[in-house]
């Protein structure tokens, strides 16, 4: 095996037991996340990031498949998540009641740290692993790797996936901003 169709094997076709793990409990997550956006009304760009992610969990399930990546988009990306879970519950109409009056410093902290977390993830790290992802993929789809067949559909739908949940990132900073300008003239009137 040359050096880089090893490359490619070990970033696109090489099954990491970890990331299988990981990729099932998103995509469990993601249809929990649905079911929420659908009974909560979130809207249109939730349910199709919800959507794109759980196909991409569910397609990167497929033994091997891009298991490389998945510690970055599954993982890594989601640490904005988990700080905007916590910030939730300083919602004044669906969080915990007085809790954003009861610890003002509190709510600004995780806010600030959501939105640090955002750009760092979603905005500067997303697009340089998104690069070296589709670069792997349209190598490893154009290549004749034996691991290639039964898992050409799957690529390319985690593909489009990727596609999808870089471009709705935008529609969330925008989404980011607006609720900051909000947030920020409550306290600064």
């Amino acid at each position: 095996m040359k050096n880089e169709d090893a490359d490619i094997h070990n970033r696109v076709f090489k099954y990491h037991p970890g990331a299988q793990r990981l990729l099932l409990l998103f995509f469990v997550f993601q249809v929990k996340n649905m079911w929420d956006t659908i009974i909560w009304n979130d809207g249109i760009a939730f349910i199709l990031h919800h959507i794109f992610a759980g196909a991409a969990a569910w397609g990167g399930m497929y033994p091997g498949c891009c298991h490389y990546y998945a510690l970055f988009y599954f993982g890594f990306s989601e640490i904005s998540t988990a700080i905007l879970c916590l910030l939730a519950n300083f919602d004044e109409h669906f969080g915990v009641k007085g809790l954003d009056l009861a610890l003002p410093m509190t709510k600004i902290t995780l806010g600030g740290a959501f939105v640090v977390s955002f750009i760092v993830c979603r905005l500067v790290m997303w697009p340089f692993v998104t690069y070296h992802y589709v670069q792997d993929t349209l190598t490893a789809l154009k290549s004749n790797h034996r691991l290639l067949e039964g898992r050409k559909t799957y690529l390319k739908a985690i593909l489009v996936c990727c596609c999808g949940l870089s471009l709705i990132q935008f529609l969330f900073v925008h989404m980011i901003i607006e609720t900051g300008k909000t947030e920020l003239e409550k306290l600064f009137g």
